[in-house]
């Protein structure tokens, strides 16, 4: 008797988990169906870029707030590729912007902050598996090493950083290395000459050890002010993004860029969803 109690049960269990499972896949379905009703034509002036900061598999490194799965990131792109999405350099977003370079029909700027050893081993080769390309903001005092700044503060569990060489190996294949600082601090909240020389000396140092020009930047924890933004500038940087959710506009300042986090406990749908809700009025589309 109580074998088939749990027989039952178990039954029960698995039935219950293909239901759900076929629901959330019938809902992942009807939202890419969905979405092409979203995207119209080109993105004029406005330009989606995405803002994640993990890609790994190991839920000890970290919750979903910064991790993404592979599994999921290589949905995310396969959709991008279905929909006809072409990845850019914040670069070339840039000189779109500051010049009117011309950009593919639906361009799309992929950003990873920190730059976490996983990066290269997990993120670059789906990149690479759909001919897409990336920024990758690097903290540079960390490169080799681990994420002390969140790691010794508590925020965040160990994680290692990626080294020189896997930089070097992501740069060459057409991925874009930008600035996160030297240490990762609120820039808006230390010495104006600590926060000049985390601005500038990490474009530098980058510089060096790459062989080739840094010219993006991005906020540590989102934080800046005028005279924050006004040292980017100067310190000679095309560029740079914040935490601010939305599309990235012209409008909107080419030092004060916005994004659109991806969270890795969104579901396909709710990817599709964040993408899509920004569109045209820069407010959630009706869309979806």
């Amino acid at each position: 008797m109580a074998k088939k109690i749990i027989a039952l049960l178990v039954i029960t269990a698995l039935s219950v988990y293909v239901f759900f499972y076929a629901v959330g896949c019938a809902r992942d379905d009807l939202a890419e169906s969905l979405a092409d009703y979203a995207y119209t034509g080109d993105i004029s002036r406005e330009v989606p870029v995405l803002m994640y900061h993990k890609v790994n598999p190991d839920p000890f490194v970290g919750g979903y707030g910064l991790r993404v799965t592979p599994r999921s990131f290589d949905r995310q792109l396969r959709f991008l590729k279905k929909k006809g999405f072409h990845s850019i350099s914040l670069v070339d977003l840039a000189e779109y912007f500051k010049r009117g370079r011309p950009l593919p029909k639906k361009p799309v700027v992929i950003t990873f902050d920190d730059g976490y050893l996983d990066n290269y081993t997990y993120a670059f080769p789906i990149l690479k598996k759909y001919g897409m390309t990336a920024t990758v903001f690097v903290v540079a005092d960390t490169i080799g090493g681990i994420n002390d700044f969140d790691y010794r503060a508590g925020r965040q569990p160990l994680n290692h950083m990626a080294g020189w060489k896997e930089l070097r190996e992501m740069s060459s294949g057409g991925i874009t290395i930008g600035s996160h600082t030297l240490s990762h601090p609120h820039l808006a909240e230390v010495d104006p000459d600590r926060a000049r020389k985390e601005i500038a000396r990490s474009k530098i140092k980058l510089e060096k050890g790459l062989g080739k020009k840094v010219d993006v930047f991005c906020y540590p924890y989102g934080n800046y002010n005028q005279r924050v933004v006004d040292m980017v500038r100067e310190s000679g940087y095309l560029a740079a993004v914040t935490t601010k959710q939305g599309l990235a506009r012209e409008s909107d300042g080419i030092y004060t860029l916005r994004r659109i986090r991806v969270r890795g406990d969104y579901t396909q749908g709710r990817f599709i969803y964040e993408l899509s809700k920004w569109q045209r009025t820069g407010k959630p589309s009706k869309a979806i």
